[in-house]
Parts: structure tokens; C-alpha cells; sequence
């Protein structure tokens, strides 16, 4: 991919990501050209990368659409990142590896002063990159790409989800994320299992009944 490709690509992707461009947003690649300020061929050929990792659907004779993240989607994403925290958990308390619990009071800090300060996307980094150091307890080198790899479908749901519904309740990973901590510093690892349980059944609940995060 040539360097405008890849420069197309990165932004058009962001702009998803980031909730620039809502689900059901019908893009033109003219209208992108002029925006980014380059021809249509590298617009083309970010498109077809965006197409093929599932962002965005080109419908003939009409544009491309801005691809929503199904509920079913976002709660296999979760369910399989709870499965990987648990397996960290599980190691750890058997003594094989061990928690960075430096970097984890540090994520979650940045997350609660962002909360403060009504950073939503700050806020949701570093919820994201909490639960990336979790993961990463378990020196798992696949877990670990494997969850770098569904992150941006997370944050892209989550501001969706702040854009479209402000007056909804979020921030929710506030109290989560604190009491794993907790959790984690005083070795209740069975709190930990219980923990991510309440949590995946109280999301559950609140995607399919309101769609936020």
C-alpha cells in the first residue's frame, strides 16, 4: 500500500473508530478525496482494506456505508476478553505469573481523572488498556495480539454509544475496574470470578436493552 494509501486509511479509519463517521453514514470517495486532499486511488484502496476488516460495506451505485457493530458482536468481543482476563487470573493465583499492579492503578487513575473531567474517549482508552494489562499477566503473546486486535471494534462501539446517547448512563467500567483492582491487591481471586460475572450480565442487560456502554 503506498504511503497516501496508508495515510487514507488511517484516517478515514480513526474517523470511524472515534465516531466521526456514524454506522449507516454513506461515504463518497469524491467527497473524501477533496476532505484529505489527495486522488481517488489511494481513498480506493483504503476503502477495500477498511471493507475487508468489516468497517465499512460498499454498496453499488450508492456509496459506502459506515458498518454498526451488532450487539452479538460486541458481546462475543467481551465474553472472549473475559475468558482470556480469567485465564491470566487463574494463572496468577497459581503462582506462574504475576500482576503489574503499578500499571493497572496508573490506567485506572488516568480513567477516573478523565471521568472528572467528562473525557469519554480518554475514560475509554484507558479501560481498554486496563483490561490489555490484565490480559498481558498471562505472558500469552497470542491473547495479548488477539485482544490488540478487537480493541478498536470496543472503543468504536463505545463512542458510538456516547454520541448517539448522552443523557444515558455511562462510565460504568468506573466501579468495575476499581473493584478488580481491589480485588487484585488483597488476592481475592474468587471476588475476581464473581466480579466478571455481575459485570458481563449487567452489560448484557444494558446493550441489548439501551445499546451504551
Amino acid at each position: 500500500m503506498s504511503s497516501l494509501a496508508e495515510k487514507a486509511y488511517e484516517e478515514i479509519r480513526r474517523k470511524i473508530i472515534y465516531a466521526e463517521f456514524l454506522p449507516g453514514d454513506i461515504l463518497s470517495e469524491n467527497v473524501l478525496s477533496k476532505e484529505l486532499d489527495m486522488s481517488r486511488t489511494p481513498i480506493r484502496d483504503a476503502l477495500l482494506r477498511l471493507d475487508a476488516e468489516g468497517f465499512i460495506k460498499t454498496l453499488k451505485n450508492r456509496g459506502i456505508l459506515v458498518k454498526e457493530i451488532s450487539y452479538k458482536e460486541i458481546l462475543d468481543i467481551l465474553a472472549l476478553n473475559n475468558c482470556m482476563a480469567l485465564y491470566a487470573v487463574d494463572l496468577v493465583s497459581k503462582g506462574i505469573t504475576s500482576f503489574n499492579i503499578e500499571q493497572l492503578k496508573l490506567h485506572l487513575d488516568i480513567q477516573l481523572k478523565a471521568t472528572e473531567k467528562d473525557d469519554y474517549l480518554e475514560y475509554t482508552l484507558q479501560s481498554i488498556l486496563f483490561g490489555r494489562t490484565l490480559i498481558a499477566s498471562s505472558q500469552n503473546d497470542v491473547m495479548i495480539k488477539t485482544y490488540d486486535s478487537l480493541r478498536d471494534k470496543t472503543l468504536q462501539f463505545a463512542m458510538v454509544g456516547w454520541k448517539l446517547r448522552p443523557q444515558a448512563k455511562h462510565y460504568s467500567a468506573n466501579n468495575y475496574n476499581s473493584s478488580i483492582l481491589q480485588a487484585i491487591i488483597s488476592k481475592d481471586y474468587n471476588g475476581i470470578y464473581q466480579l466478571t460475572e455481575e459485570y458481563t450480565l449487567y452489560n448484557r442487560e444494558r446493550f441489548i436493552n439501551y445499546g451504551v456502554t
